[in-house]
């Protein structure tokens, strides 16, 4: 009799968490449905004459230099850019599915050029991606992070920071999670789509101060090389004096801490018409599909989830009443 109270008791609530997914599934159908109207409604701009202030749909090759390709941590492969999306599996009564925790980008953006005579930057932090193609995954248990493969290991531990609620923490077989990582790359060269709120780029003029861990990281690398040592040695005394080594650890600190060399930005800010990132209300979404391709996609689903989020809501609801009623709650 416990056991059938129990099972009954997890149906109710299974119940009650449906009706509140079917209202979500509604809502978000409808934001999907926005978007895809918001695509379809804006013409492909090019770079040079987008509309600063507004939502403005570009298509362009991303930037990258030779030197600067980064080395995917799943896959191996060399690319311009990568994201990495941690789920978590959550279990149910029945059933497990996989939930987002965490995601971050290898870089804070990349340059787009469409032969336009001006360059986009783009800023990746909270862009939805939407790729063609498969993603590389690796499945992986708390308690056994330390089978991960090193390069993994080691760009997980580089990026704590980015994570907010996935940590590299140990724990024992009895209270371990599974957990799955997802890598999109995106290729040097490869076309993508871009729809965001684009800003001005007179904004780049300004340099952004490196973090303090490459400004020490530049001071150690100037004091062990004489080279470097000698090219910031402004006075020519072969010694190094405070505000020569402070200069000198700026300077490098910077070039640490860039996706591009000071040459290549040299080249590129002065032709960047538009920022691209997140605001607030705003669509922004980075794909390599073609338009129509998104569309499709995001008009299937928006479909889905505007009418089958009332239909589990009402089927939800509709067993609640009746299981309430049985157990004389109403």
């Amino acid at each position: 009799m416990p056991t059938s109270s129990n099972n009954e008791g997890d149906l109710i609530m299974g119940a009650a968490i449906g009706a509140v997914v079917g209202v979500v599934w509604f809502i978000k159908g409808f934001k999907e449905l926005k978007t895809k109207r918001t695509i379809q409604d804006i013409p492909t701009s090019k770079i040079n004459t987008g509309a600063v202030g507004t939502n403005v749909e570009i298509k362009g090759n991303i930037l990258v230099e030779q030197d600067k390709m980064v080395t995917a941590p799943i896959s191996g492969q060399q690319c311009a850019i990568y994201h990495i999306e941690i789920q978590k599996e959550m279990r149910r009564k029945n059933s497990t599915y996989w939930h987002t925790i965490d995601q971050f980008f290898s870089h804070e953006g990349f340059y787009v050029d469409d032969q336009s005579g001006a360059t986009a930057l783009v800023l990746v932090d909270g862009a939805r991606i939407n790729r063609d193609g498969k993603t590389q995954n690796f499945y992986v248990n708390s308690n056994n992070f330390d089978e991960m493969p090193d390069l993994l290991r080691k760009t997980l531990t580089a990026n704590q920071t980015k994570l907010k609620k996935f940590k590299i923490k140990k724990t024992s077989w009895f209270y371990a999670s599974k957990y799955r990582l997802l890598e999109w790359c995106f290729r040097p060269n490869e076309e993508v789509y871009v729809l965001g709120h684009a800003e001005s780029g007179l904004r780049l003029q300004k340099i952004k101060k490196p973090k303090m861990k490459y400004f020490l990281q530049a001071k150690k690398d100037i004091q062990k090389n004489e080279k470097l040592a000698a090219r910031f040695d402004a006075n020519r005394d072969g010694k190094l004096d405070f505000n020569e080594l402070e200069r000198g650890a700026q300077i490098l600190a910077q070039r640490l801490a860039d996706k591009y060399s000071q040459k290549k930005l040299e080249e590129l800010i002065p032709k960047t018409k538009l920022i691209f990132k997140k605001f607030k209300s705003h669509p922004f979404i980075i794909s390599n599909c073609s338009e129509g391709e998104l569309v499709q996609n995001m008009s299937t689903w928006s479909l889905i989830k505007i009418w089958g989020g009332p239909a589990l809501t009402v089927a939800c609801a509709i067993y609640l009443y009746i299981a309430l009623s049985n157990l004389n709650f109403i």
